[in-house]
């Protein structure tokens, strides 16, 4: 919200008295209006020492999320001419740590066409559930249309975090998907942690690397992160898994 204008308050000597006030001349006032512009540094002058009550500062309503509403630790699985990137493997693996503190399970996300070797492979790894999309219309590559895919299956499954492979496909959908639901996505994190209640700690290198940037997305959901290869370790794989 942020300052707000009570016109009710406004006349010529309170609206001279703020236009006096404000150091940056962000105030007019003028044939009876009082108006704030862009100079405005928000530095909140006006409802300190203005006339009481006439501009005041409204903290803008964060309609709080029911985070018991998601549930899962979601990889989504890179495959390139039917080939699954190893990526993923290592992104399962540690899908699998973070998801065991919460006790929630691990998906897998995958999207093209004749994927069932694909889903195979995956399952062995150890990810409780696969949800696949498969079609023809699916084999090579579309941002629109895996992004429509992608976004259906946060819609009906609501995981609570995703993780995607910090590859070409992986830098392109992961960003896109995630405007769509207006969350945030931490790029090329080094390391995962899981709070209890369900909050992902994604962890960066920042300003050149000088630092390590601990973010965290406390009110959205789903939570993204994408990791490059080689960052973490694969599971070992499990022969006929259950």
């Amino acid at each position: 919200m942020g300052l707000v204008i009570h016109e009710e308050l406004v006349n010529q000597e309170t609206g001279e008295a703020l236009k006096a006030l404000c150091p940056f001349g962000a105030i007019s006032y003028e044939n009876g209006k009082l108006e704030i512009n862009a100079a405005c540094k928000n530095c909140k002058m006006c409802v300190r020492k203005g006339p009481v009550g006439v501009i005041t500062y409204e903290e803008e309503k964060v309609e709080l999320i029911n985070k018991d509403d998601y549930k899962g630790v979601c990889v989504y699985a890179d495959i390139d001419h039917g080939q699954t990137h190893k990526v993923t493997f290592e992104l399962i693996g540690k899908a699998k740590e973070l998801a065991a503190v919460i006790n929630h399970p691990v998906y897998a996300l995958v999207i093209g066409h004749q994927t069932k070797k694909n889903v195979e492979e995956l399952l062995s790894y150890g990810v409780d559930k696969v949800f696949a999309y498969d079609h023809e219309g699916l084999k090579d590559y579309d941002i629109e249309k895996y992004t429509n895919c992608f976004a259906d299956f946060i819609s009906r499954i609501k995981p609570s975090s995703i993780l995607v492979g910090a590859t070409n496909v992986g830098r392109s959908l992961a960003p896109r998907v995630a405007a769509r639901f207006h969350t945030g996505l931490t790029a090329d994190c080094t390391k995962l942690e899981m709070k209890e209640n369900t909050d992902l700690v994604q962890i960066r290198p920042a300003f050149g690397g000088n630092i390590m940037a601990q973010i965290i997305n406390p009110n959205h959901r789903p939570q993204f992160a994408t990791v490059r290869y080689k960052i973490f370790n694969a599971p070992k794989k499990v022969e006929n898994p259950s």
